[in-house]
């Protein structure tokens, strides 16, 4: 342990000494790392948010999707689709799914103007199953199932439709004709330009009945959140559970997240060309380092000559002149990554990268990237250092004196 710190040691010394020789390539290397970091970090966030997007629209990894629809004889009835929720409970709560919503929904009148709202049926669960945040208040609970005055969530596009403002001046809202109580409000920027309005299931049916909508709302259907491992056995068991429940019914079950698609990765572009940025990134950086570097140790024969005259080793002058080229890299990288953090927190930077969406918020920068230009600076540096090193250790002493 002495050693290798009394080498990095020696290494931090010459490179105080030689800084002059080693400045600007130290300034390529910062840029390349810098840039590598950002895109990396670019990368993260675009992926984090692509998955996000997708997740949104068909539910984590592994979402299961249960389409439960009536006897074709006839239209189906209130009490039948109570009847379906009330199966859907117990065959959720037999199997103790954690995460499981019911989903419905339809067109109803939006106060005495009696413009179209699209009102969703789910449960709780729904907001954790779909990444579905609140700005202000919160989403539904199990505890407004027991609430005389329904709970409703809305979106931005709905206070606007209501006259604009927050939530604390659209407390309740007429609904289909039922008065709803405002618990929480959805932003999602460009988004939530239209009417949308999150009840429980069975909240939703009563609101379509009163507003005598019921015809036309969207057939019952049932979504679970599962273990990878579990989602065949769980998809056959919950489908013959909810057929035997709903004699008459047909209850189709399939997987429904981006995952289910076999063969198919939309993240495989985004990676590639992240992958290919950094590495001509890092071809140029490493290039112009190796190049002062051998200038430099050309230059430095009869230093190292006079070192061996003393008893330096070989490996103790290669570790020497490969350390000088790995410390000087990771200071320049964490140069670059502070470079990085530092820009990523201007506002016209996070303005850029959210496009302007209002409601979003960035996360912190991602320290997968800070680590891995750290990583990378340090790799770089012994690479580029084991040229000059190895062209260091091959002087003899008697020529290197002479030199």
């Amino acid at each position: 342990m002495t050693d290798v710190v009394a080498a990095i040691q020696d290494a931090w010394t010459e490179l105080r000494i030689h800084r002059g020789r080693v400045l600007m390539s130290l300034i390529g290397v910062t840029v390349a790392i810098a840039a590598l970091t950002a895109s990396v970090a670019v990368g993260e966030l675009a992926r984090s948010t692509l998955l996000v997007s997708m997740e949104a629209n068909g539910g984590r990894p592994a979402t299961v999707t249960f389409w439960i629809s009536p006897a074709s004889d006839r239209m189906p009835t209130t009490g039948d689709q109570l009847a379906a929720i009330d199966a859907v409970d117990e065959a959720v709560e037999r199997y103790r799914v954690e995460y499981a919503s019911v989903q419905t929904g339809g067109y109803v009148p939006l106060g005495a103007q009696g413009e179209g709202l699209d009102i969703r049926g789910v449960d709780p669960d729904f907001a954790v199953m779909r990444h579905l945040g609140v700005a202000e208040g919160r989403f539904l609970v199990e505890s407004d199932r027991a609430r005389l005055a329904p709970a409703i969530v809305v979106n931005r596009g709905m206070l606007d439709a209501l006259g604009g403002g927050d939530m604390a001046l659209h407390r309740t809202v007429e609904v289909g004709g039922v008065t709803a109580v405002v618990v929480g409000v959805v932003d999602r920027g460009l988004g939530d330009q239209w009417p949308q309005a999150w009840m429980l299931p069975r909240d939703v049916i009563r609101v379509a009945d009163a507003s005598g909508q019921s015809g036309g709302m969207s057939s019952l259907s049932l979504e679970v959140w599962l273990p990878e491992e579990m989602v065949e056995d769980g998809t056959r068991m919950l489908s013959q559970d909810l057929r035997s429940a709903l004699p008459g019914s047909s209850v189709d079950g399939s997987r429904s997240d981006w995952q289910a698609f076999d063969g198919y990765d939309p993240l495989l572009p985004l990676q590639l060309t992240l992958v290919g940025t950094a590495v001509v990134i890092l071809l140029l950086g490493a290039l112009g380092l190796v190049t002062v570097a051998v200038v430099s140790i050309r230059q430095r024969v009869r230093e190292f000559g006079i070192r061996r005259a003393f008893g330096a080793s070989r490996s103790r002058i290669f570790v020497a002149v490969m350390l000088e080229s790995v410390v000087g890299t990771v200071v320049a990288g964490a140069i670059g990554i502070a470079l990085c953090i530092f820009a990523y927190r201007l506002p016209i930077v996070q303005e850029t990268l959210t496009q302007g969406i209002g409601g979003v918020v960035l996360p912190g920068f991602p320290m997968g990237a800070a680590i891995t230009g750290l990583l990378v600076s340090a790799a770089v540096g012994a690479l580029a250092g084991s040229i000059p090193a190895a062209i260091a250790v091959r002087s003899k002493v008697i020529e290197a004196i002479r030199f």
